[in-house]
């Protein structure tokens, strides 16, 4: 499973997404909906600023952002997994949704909280975990329907392009140039 662990703030996350939409052909969803509400599929950094009402990236106002991303290379099925909730413990809220598939890749970038950067990460199934679990989850298809040669292509060009962007590293996750002012970190230094 290609990962990548970095850390990125405010404008890294608006390059990392603009590189997406503009040098990827793939579809970009939420991971899970807000309640009550149908899931968002992306078609640009814009949309995304109006749906979390972004208006500063130095700070995101759910903390984080929790993405699916499908490369449309990489054939395979989308699974909209519709959640039904207990209102009492949700504030009354019933239902809300979440994207599945063997394929997909995650893309999770974080904000700072309480003055402290968590890392961002970007990850996807391998064909052999995908395999592995899918009598389990059944729901999400055949990993087979998936091109995993193109599925492992996305990822490793994702990854070397926010390896590209970074400043600095600390151990074995970089730093990209806004995390790493935020941080008091300089560049291509070693932190420990």
């Amino acid at each position: 499973m290609p990962n990548c662990d970095f850390y990125s703030h405010a404008e890294d996350h608006t390059q990392i997404l603009a590189y997406l939409f503009e040098s990827m052909p793939c579809r970009v969803f939420e991971l899970y909906s807000e309640f009550d509400c149908e899931l968002e599929e992306f078609t640009s950094v814009a949309h995304i600023e109006r749906h979390y009402a972004i208006t500063d990236w130095s700070l995101l106002p759910t903390g984080s952002l929790h993405f699916q991303i499908y490369a449309e290379e990489a054939k395979g099925n989308i699974n909209i997994q519709h959640i039904e909730l207990n209102p009492k413990k949700c504030n009354g809220a019933t239902t809300r949704y979440c994207c599945e598939g063997w394929g997909l890749i995650q893309l999770y970038l974080q904000s700072p909280r309480n003055g402290r950067l968590a890392n961002s990460h970007s990850n996807h199934n391998s064909e052999t975990r995908a395999n592995k679990w899918a009598e389990t989850y059944n729901r999400m298809g055949n990993p087979a329907d998936w091109d995993w040669t193109a599925v492992n292509s996305f990822s490793r060009r994702l990854n070397r392009q926010i390896r590209k962007l970074a400043v600095a590293k600390q151990q074995s996750r970089v730093i990209l140039p806004c995390a790493a002012g935020y941080m008091g970190v300089g560049t291509e230094s070693e932190e420990t």
